[in-house]
């Protein structure tokens, strides 16, 4: 069994409290406590409570941009001439999101914390993760939809992005609502619903 790393341990606990309590009420003499480590061991290995909270959403993000784009590539290379469908440019976007959720649901909680803090300062160091995923969903988008002006499109894609964090931070009031018959963990059913639902929407 490999042993988990000062550097891991800070990572993981320091996901769980930030997700659990949120990140200014989350100090870092809380993340070492927790994790059984010393507070010089932060500054060793991130410098700052800020420089441990960008390892924190990096450790997750950058994979998961990866496989957003790798879907949005091969998407791209299969349409050949025409444009990548919305359907298909939304799966790309939203499967890997949803994959993420349900392996590293501590993650998706601190994230949704993050975009809608008041914070600018904390939400732009988890927004500036997603500008290149942005405007990469944009570019095809204008494609695919090119009657829409790029105005509008901005805003359809920003509610799109709003009911992708909706469904991470608020899925169990769903499960409460619907009587237990629509469930996060059916991980095909939210993809699929989501597609469907922002695909109207931006084409409305």
């Amino acid at each position: 069994m490999t042993e988990i790393t000062t550097k891991d341990r800070l990572l993981d606990t320091a996901e769980r409290l930030f997700a659990e309590r949120g990140v200014k009420e989350t100090s870092v003499r809380d993340i070492t406590k927790a994790a059984r480590t010393h507070l010089a061991s932060v500054n060793y290995h991130f410098r700052s409570k800020n420089g441990l909270i960008r390892a924190v959403i990096a450790r997750r993000i950058k994979p998961l941009n990866k496989r957003r784009f790798e879907l949005l590539d091969s998407y791209i290379a299969e349409a050949g001439n025409k444009p990548v469908t919305v359907e298909r440019i939304l799966h790309a976007l939203i499967a890997p999101s949803i994959e993420l959720y349900l392996e590293n649901p501590h993650f998706l909680s601190f994230a949704g914390r993050m975009i809608s803090t008041p914070d600018k300062q904390l939400h732009r160091i988890f927004a500036s993760q997603m500008d290149e995923v942005f405007s990469r969903i944009k570019d095809q988008l204008m494609l695919a939809i090119p009657d829409i002006p790029e105005k509008e499109l901005m805003w359809r894609i920003h509610f799109t992005t709003g009911a992708i964090i909706h469904t991470w931070t608020n899925h169990a009031d769903l499960e409460i609502r619907s009587g237990g018959i629509c469930k996060i963990k059916d991980k095909e059913e939210v993809i699929n619903e989501l597609i469907a639902f922002c695909g109207a929407g931006l084409r409305a």
